[in-house]
């Protein structure tokens, strides 16, 4: 879970990244907006692809020679009850509890406006629902239906009203709605609060940039956001005229579209992308392909076996005086782990692979047999040759 956090985090992170130093700043607030809830979506979900390579794997001509078994007898342990805390169960409850708290708050803002809508009195203008209501001073808009203060006027004048019928008309409501869930199960990550805030600010340039038909009217567009400033934001859930009134969104009113930079911007924003998710891929190599070489080494028998210097008894003693057992706690009473490995023509143990470990120790075997002394290399024909040994290890739990 938290390899994925990270994962989740960095991506998600060079994606937010991206659009501030590329995109926020154009007018392509319909292609911003398919880009933040892209990323966001791709980021959650890119970090369980895999891509199938082939790879071509080598297989010689050989014979494996097996090691007689070695036995590790264990000591009986006494479990002991932990007086320590579990962290895990507590993170785990820590986790449910924040779920709660901010379902919570998300449903008892669904509430709120469902109380609104049926408290209210519903209209239609220009084929999109109003509810009018004497509780509230800042409009919004959520899912299909706007919410309008009862003493404002409802005309096509009205440039507030205009704001939040584009709203509805772009359901732009969706967006804050996956937001919000998301917030609700990474309710810890400020990373998904900070998305919200890049969506709900591109919304807002998108109503913006639909309410103000020419320059001449962004003037008076401008005075009427200013009015609103020191006006309460309704709800986290909704769309408000009067959401994030900062100097980008002043800046943006007025600013010229230029279609040539928004396609660089485009263009550039989705290379970037591509570049963050192909890094983010886990290669995993599937459908090997198998060939036989004769003329390569190992070969299939040999004159003189490769030794350990002193015989396997001396290996056995040196192996078991530098193992570090740990002790697994198996409910079996013998479990075999299975080493396999080659002896270069150096005498060095080189591609050592664990073929079977019930157990766990197979890490701690590795180690250990590449801490042990050169061995005797083989030979085939008055040549040095490498050999590949098998090892199986016996663990024992010793009797009570």
């Amino acid at each position: 879970m938290l390899l994925y956090l990270s994962k989740i985090t960095l991506i998600l992170i060079a994606s937010i990244v991206i659009y501030k130093l590329v995109l926020e700043n154009s007018k392509a607030h319909h292609f911003k907006r398919y880009y933040l809830l892209g990323t966001l979506l791709i980021g959650l979900f890119l970090p369980f692809i895999t891509v199938s390579t082939d790879v071509e794997m080598v297989s010689w001509n050989q014979t494996l020679e097996e090691l007689n078994d070695v036995i590790m007898e264990t000591p009986k342990q006494e479990v002991m009850v932990s007086s320590t805390i579990d962290w895990s169960y507590g993170i785990g409850v820590l986790y449910l509890i924040g779920i709660v708290f901010s379902l919570s708050k998300l449903v008892v803002e669904t509430i709120k406006i469902r109380r609104l809508k049926q408290e209210g009195t519903s209209i239609e203008f220009n084929d999109v629902a109003i509810v009018l209501s004497s509780q509230i001073t800042n409009a919004f808009s959520f899912r299909n239906t706007v919410y309008f203060p009862i003493t404002e006027e409802v005309s096509e004048d009205n440039k507030i009203l205009q704001h939040e019928i584009v709203h509805v008309q772009q359901r732009h409501s969706l967006d804050i709605i996956l937001i919000e869930i998301l917030k609700v199960l990474f309710w810890f990550h400020p990373i998904f609060y900070y998305y919200k805030t890049c969506i709900a600010l591109n919304h807002e340039f998108l109503a913006d940039d639909s309410s103000v038909s020419s320059q001449e009217e962004a003037g008076a567009y401008l005075q009427l956001l200013l009015a609103q400033t020191y006006k309460q934001h309704e709800l986290q859930v909704t769309s408000s005229f009067n959401f994030n009134l900062t100097k980008k969104r002043f800046i943006m009113i007025t600013k010229n579209n230029s279609p040539w930079r928004n396609r660089v911007g485009i263009s550039l924003s989705c290379i970037l992308f591509l570049l963050v998710g192909t890094l983010a891929i886990q290669a995993k190599s599937t459908n090997q392909k198998v060939t036989s070489d004769t003329s390569s080494r190992p070969f299939q028998a040999t004159d003189t076996r490769a030794q350990y210097p002193g015989g396997m008894n001396k290996f056995i003693n040196d192996f078991l005086l530098n193992f570090t057992d740990p002790y697994p706690y198996s409910e079996e009473s013998e479990a075999k782990v299975v080493i396999q490995f080659t002896v270069e023509m150096d005498g060095t143990l080189e591609n050592i692979v664990v073929l079977r470990d019930p157990l766990g120790v197979g890490e701690e075997i590795v180690k250990t047999l590449r801490t042990m002394p050169k061995w005797l290399p083989a030979q085939k024909n008055g040549e040095v040759v490498s050999t590949v040994f098998t090892l199986p290890i016996t663990f024992k739990r010793a009797t009570p």
